[in-house]
């Protein structure tokens, strides 16, 4: 089953994530990536752009002590296929954001809600649009079209 859609980030790139937190907490999120869609249906995924590199910038961190992560942004190029819609009023985006870790009991989907402060300067990093993927017992990032 085909979980959600987005960008993800290769080993080095997360490393440098994490080494850009000032409080790296409990619960590291070793699977970087910024969710483009949860469990989008056959319209909404998008094999067009699957396994394509993309330039994304970091432009402002937040941590409450449950969550740490980064508000991104990205070019518009990639904004028609942004679509993260909030569960509680389905015509308000989500903010783009990637989570780099959570405190023990604490949920990813709230990073969302952090308040980001300004990056000193924005800095540049490259992540692949892929889909992951949840299977009987195995879970795995694809470069793959799904359909």
């Amino acid at each position: 089953m085909l979980s959600y859609e987005g960008i993800f980030f290769d080993e080095d790139t997360i490393k440098l994530i994490h080494s850009l937190e000032t409080n790296t907490l409990e619960e590291v999120n070793d699977e970087i990536h910024c969710t483009f869609k949860y469990h989008p249906n056959k319209k909404e995924t998008f094999d067009d752009i699957v396994g394509k590199e993309f330039e994304i910038f970091l432009i402002r961190y937040g941590n409450d002590g449950m969550n740490s992560g980064f508000k991104i942004s990205f070019s518009d190029e990639l904004m028609p296929y942004y679509i993260n819609y909030d569960e509680e009023n389905s015509s308000i985006l989500k903010v783009p954001h990637i989570t780099a870790s959570l405190s023990k009991g604490a949920k990813s989907t709230n990073t969302k809600n952090l308040k980001f402060i300004p990056l000193e300067k924005p800095i540049k990093i490259k992540g692949k649009f892929g889909y992951w993927i949840k299977d009987e017992n195995k879970e795995y990032l694809s470069y793959n079209t799904y359909y």
